[in-house]
């Protein structure tokens, strides 16, 4: 079998320890094209994947992760009954032998998931290790404890809206780009969103809103999840409607629903922007770091990079 194809058999084996983002099904359904991935087996079964997604720019390749995919980096299934000693060197190991798979890049940049803790080896392989930063909420409250742990505004936005705004369920990928470019910029086709809503409808693994008043759009929130947490994956405004209040809204129904489904968490996908982190920071989460892993390889793109001031 050829890696994708193990990593296909590790997923299905593995599914329920997966971040969604780390899954076969993702990267082959709705990133689709450009990705690849370095494989860990003994022979007899796979035990550590690190999935990548590959694009190019110019004479430079960049390993990154993929559109709407928060989190990559490797995920290892450890032998029973290791030592703290022993599972840290069985870490150095795999990801020493993820890191050769890797090809030849430019630059390399990915946020790994939440559980990965030790980048030692990438470090020793060049790799800058920093912080980024999300918001985490335990749904495992009670639909009051989680009012009560909203901010003021949070709360009044939402009692207003819900009196105005209606929610509804949407497959429009169209409307989910156009909102969205409205927000953020955003280049990335059409199609890409349709696999994304295509994905939530097929595994039942999220929910696709919109919020609309006089036959008006003001807001979408798409979100995914997993066995282990809910995602907000893709949320904007209407520029014209960004007080609304119904992104708000929004995101406490996105969260009740995950509740109702015995998700136990629901992860903001934060943001060092300060003001989106404020917003985000309102909805009660606990402040969790993870760890963004970068490597510059290309002194060509260094100078570009310093030319154009990124640098």
């Amino acid at each position: 079998m050829n890696a994708k194809e193990l990593f296909k058999q590790f997923s299905e084996k593995h599914a329920s320890q997966l971040p969604f983002s780390l899954h076969f099904t993702w990267w082959n359904e709705v990133v689709l094209e450009d990705w690849d991935v370095a494989v860990l087996s003994n022979g007899e079964e796979v035990f550590g994947i690190m999935p990548y997604f590959i694009r190019k720019k110019g004479p430079w390749n960049f390993i990154s992760n993929a559109h709407f995919t928060p989190y990559c980096g490797p995920f290892l299934i450890y032998p029973e009954g290791q030592k703290t000693t022993t599972k840290i060197a069985f870490e150095h190991r795999a990801h020493r032998d993820l890191i050769e798979q890797l090809p030849s890049f430019s630059a390399y940049s990915q946020n790994f998931y939440l559980g990965f803790s030790n980048a030692l080896a990438f470090q020793w392989k060049g790799f800058l290790e920093t912080n980024r930063y999300t918001y985490v909420l335990s749904l495992n409250q009670s639909e009051e404890e989680l009012w009560s742990g909203l901010r003021e505004n949070n709360r009044k936005q939402i009692k207003k809206a819900e009196k105005e705004i209606q929610i509804s369920a949407t497959n429009d990928a169209v409307l989910l780009k156009e909102i969205l470019q409205q927000s953020v910029e955003n280049k990335i086709e059409t199609a890409y969103f349709e696999r994304m809503i295509a994905f939530v409808e097929k595994y039942k693994c999220g929910t696709i809103l919109k919020a609309t008043k006089n036959d008006q759009t003001h807001a979408v929130l798409l979100c995914v999840a997993d066995e282990q947490s809910a995602y907000y994956l893709l949320g904007g405004n209407a520029t014209e409607h960004k007080n609304s209040g119904a992104m708000s809204v929004l995101t406490w129904k996105a969260m009740l629903y995950f509740k109702e489904k015995g998700i136990p968490h629901f992860n903001f996908e934060g943001s060092s922007i300060e003001s989106v982190e404020k917003y985000f920071r309102g909805f009660g989460g606990d402040l969790i770091s993870f760890k963004r892993i970068e490597k510059l390889n290309s002194k060509s793109l260094e100078v570009a990079k310093k030319l154009k001031g990124d640098g």
